[in-house]
């Protein structure tokens, strides 16, 4: 490949990778800086995105109708006029102005209508920042003869050769362009993959500073090989069980628990993937990748209050408390929780949001196998007083009844202002009511939880046509709206930011307004026949009033 050939390669590429992935673009280190900074496990992304053209990726995203409702015609406005896209635009149009070169019209647009697989990994900031771009060159390709005489002479592209693939004759070329953003090469026949990072194939050789050459990572080495031979479904799809092909006009996009669950896995462990499908025609379809068996969580839709905005079931690992309390009693340096203390747990657990409530005063409940006795509810009180650090304690013990709550007050710079003008403090409780514990830092709502046990309250079981059976989720956009809106304006006083206050009021407040008109929805699984692996896809199911949406 000539060095013309390659700079034509590298501009190109930079048009396709342009297409902007949200919150996820990337403004890059130099290359010469720390390639052995980011050096991701390649074979195991975060989230993946297989579309038949990333182009129409946006646009087709908004026939969806809660889509296109919230999100609206700006999101892919936004997508149209990203600056990276406008100035690799403007760099193609500049070349062939310069040097009178008749260049199709739409060649950015060409260029992003192909399909392609994009794989992501999670930043040291939590966020979706680094990514992998595999594609197949064909409008690319036919682009190359006519602008092939002039990219050479192009001093707006930074290309350097940074070796070959090892055990190959691919080439690696690095690419800077504008603002220091960078990316990694390698192209074979028809096939091209874009890294982002150049740690994503190199590791700096030796101990940091001391300027020894690079080697490329042998695991990534394999991985690359494998993509640029273009087998049927890339390692990036195998991680995450979609050796299928995409049907046609079809994008789908994939989240790995990583990726929402942020850090709290340990809540969620069977779950590994969520995923949403959706064609051109705004037809689509949610799916989760669920290893063993779906947890019953029956009896906890019964015991939560009724109207959340959002709740959830979460298939917690309970033998896993035993290393978080561990490293609680040793910061605290407390006597260590008991092991008959964690054995007493069993099943689900779930979270619930309240519209008056805030969003980090969420309400918890769990199940325990049999109903708490007076050891038990000493242990629960004197583990509440210790993580919390309260200040003051209130308990209320109803043995015959199976009822126990512990109330305490707790420093906080998120809570409320004392009457007196005291430090800010929340007032978190903790509830035992029968055979389920329930834990809130606003007690309030575990005050209400009681009175769902004393039948003074209704459940949220009462808003499912069969009591909650298998029942994953539940969302009230209504509910929710309202609590994202309190949420928005309190972090925006209008008297200390006025220009954002009135930013969200113009642009976020329709959007929930729009979200707020939609009817709940509970989530289950789809009637299928039983998965043939103990790891699978499960279709979700989104039921309004009980009745299949």
């Amino acid at each position: 490949m000539s060095i013309a050939q390659r700079r034509l390669l590298a501009l190109l590429i930079m048009v396709v990778i342009a297409v902007p992935l949200g919150a996820y673009m990337l403004r890059l280190p130099p290359f010469m800086g720390d390639v052995g900074a980011f050096a991701p496990d390649l074979a195991h992304p975060d989230a993946l995105v297989r579309t038949y053209s990333l182009a129409k990726l946006p646009p087709d995203l908004l026939k969806m109708p809660l889509a296109r409702d919230v999100l609206g015609e700006d999101f892919a406005t936004y997508y149209e006029q990203h600056e990276d896209r406008l100035a690799l635009s403007g760099m193609v149009r500049r070349i062939a102005y310069e040097y009178r070169q008749d260049l199709p019209g739409r060649l950015v647009e060409s260029a992003l209508d192909e399909p392609a697989e994009v794989a992501l990994w999670l930043g040291a900031d939590g966020r979706l920042r680094h990514f992998a771009v595999v594609m197949t060159r064909n409008a690319l390709a036919r682009a190359i003869q006519t602008i092939l005489p002039v990219v050479s002479k192009a001093a707006d592209v930074q290309l350097s050769a940074a070796g070959k693939l090892d055990g190959t004759d691919v080439d690696i070329l690095a690419l800077e362009y504008g603002h220091g953003r960078q990316l990694l090469l390698l192209a074979k026949g028809d096939r091209v993959v874009a890294l982002s990072d150049p740690g994503m194939l190199f590791a700096a050789g030796g101990e940091q500073g001391e300027g020894k050459p690079r080697e490329q990572l042998k695991p990534a080495v394999k991985l690359m090989r494998e993509l640029l031979e273009g087998r049927a479904a890339s390692p990036f799809a195998r991680h995450f069980l979609r050796e299928e092909a995409l049907p046609e006009k079809r994008h789908e996009l994939t989240l790995g628990a990583r990726a929402f669950a942020f850090g709290y896995e340990a809540f969620m462990p069977g779950l590994k993937a969520l995923a949403l499908a959706f064609d051109n025609e705004g037809a689509w379809r949610s799916e989760v990748l669920f290893s063993g068996p779906f947890p019953d969580s029956h009896a906890l839709w019964a015991a939560l209050p009724h109207g959340p905005g959002l709740c959830a079931a979460l298939p917690v690992d309970w033998t896993r408390m035993a290393l978080l309390l561990n490293r609680f009693n040793t910061r605290l340096a407390r006597p260590a929780v008991p092991a008959w203390f964690i054995d007493h747990f069993t099943g689900a657990a779930a979270v619930c949001w309240y519209k008056d409530s805030r969003f980090y005063t969420p309400l918890f409940a769990a199940r325990l196998k049999s109903t708490a006795d007076e050891k038990l509810v000493k242990e629960f009180f004197a583990l509440a007083e210790a993580a919390l650090r309260a200040r003051t304690n209130e308990t209320f013990v109803d043995a015959e009844n199976g009822i126990a709550l512990w109330r305490g007050k707790a420093a906080s710079r998120f809570g409320t202002l004392g009457d007196d003008g005291a430090a800010r403090s929340l007032e978190p409780a903790l509830a035992i009511l029968r055979d389920t514990v329930f834990f809130s830092p606003d007690a309030a709502l575990v005050e209400r939880a009681r009175d769902v046990a004393a039948k003074r309250y209704p459940t949220l079981a009462d808003s499912f046509g069969d009591g909650g059976a298998d029942t994953l989720a539940f969302a009230d956009p209504g509910a929710l709206a309202a609590l994202l809106r309190k949420e928005t304006f309190a972090a925006l006083p209008r008297d200390e930011e006025a220009l954002f206050h009135n930013a969200a009021n113009a642009h976020l407040a329709p959007r929930l307004d729009a979200l707020a008109r939609y009817p709940a929805r509970r989530v289950v699984l789809a009637e299928e026949p039983p998965p043939r692996h103990n790891r699978a896809w499960r279709t979700l199911k989104w039921e309004t009033g009980g009745a299949a949406r």
